[in-house]
């Protein structure tokens, strides 16, 4: 079932930002849709499709300046420098309720995470149309009280042939003790109801991740890109119930839009 968007703190964040932004006659600004699909919940095998968004605005006031919501993540560099990187980041978490498998699905549901915080890095290309980026990323859920993340990336960009571009990433993302008990742990009662062993889940390195998207510039404003990612659990992720037992440690996430620039 393809599941509708949900406005985020990210978004609202994003709308204030580009709305700052008209002022600067330089800006490109993107507007994108399509749909995807991705696990129906963190560790899952079963998958469901989800609709997909791209809001970015570019060369703020500086070449090196934006800012983008790409589907439930939300990054930026609002530092004006060739090289350093320097922004907010966003990431919306769906509840995990009404899932397919009836033994998680009996567990309590997980509320929905609203996690914000900041994304610093260092740029070896002074380049504004290729990328090779190191970068830090620290979120916390400021919605409820589902904890911290952090991660370590390396991200390049370029454009290549004509007409077209490559982005790929590869990263490792670190969670708090408060985030692996809320998706991945199980407690007495939650144990008692579902029939899995109880689990705790201590703060780990939690998964491994490798993506990339391509894009095809078909007219002169328009484009398309497709975007995969394959994300390996790692740790006590990998061994709760929820994924031992239920799912599966390899996540994989794939989707296509079709994007307007101007």
């Amino acid at each position: 079932m393809l599941r509708a968007p949900t406005i985020s703190a990210s978004g609202a964040a994003l709308i204030g930002i580009l709305a700052m932004s008209q002022a600067a006659t330089a800006a490109e600004f993107t507007i994108g849709a399509g749909a995807g699909v991705r696990p129906d919940y963190q560790g899952s095998d079963d998958y469901e499709a989800v609709p997909l968004w791209n809001l970015r605005a570019g060369d703020l006031y500086h070449p090196e300046t934006f800012v983008q919501l790409f589907g439930p993540r939300l990054t930026s560099n609002l530092l004006p420098h060739d090289h350093w990187r320097l922004g907010i980041a966003g990431q919306f978490i769906q509840e995990r309720d009404d899932v397919e498998d009836d033994r998680v699905d009996d567990l309590r549901s997980v509320d929905a995470s609203v996690l914000l915080g900041l994304i610093a890095g260092y740029d070896l290309l002074a380049d504004p149309q290729q990328d090779l980026v190191l970068e830090l990323e620290g979120r916390q859920d400021v919605a409820d009280d589902n904890g911290f993340l952090g991660t370590v990336r390396g991200r390049y960009g370029s454009p290549f042939a004509q007409r077209w571009r490559l982005d790929a990433l590869v990263e490792t993302t670190w969670a708090s003790e408060d985030y692996m008990s809320s998706y991945f742990g199980i407690d007495a009662g939650d144990a008692a109801r579902s029939g899995l062993d109880q689990f705790n889940a201590d703060e780990d390195f939690k998964d491994v991740t490798f993506g990339g998207s391509l894009t095809y510039r078909f007219l002169e404003h328009w484009s398309a890109t497709g975007t995969a990612t394959y994300t390996r659990l790692l740790g006590d992720a990998k061994d709760s119930p929820v994924v031992d037992d239920r799912g599966d440690e390899n996540q994989i996430f794939g989707g296509v839009l079709v994007n307007y620039r101007f």
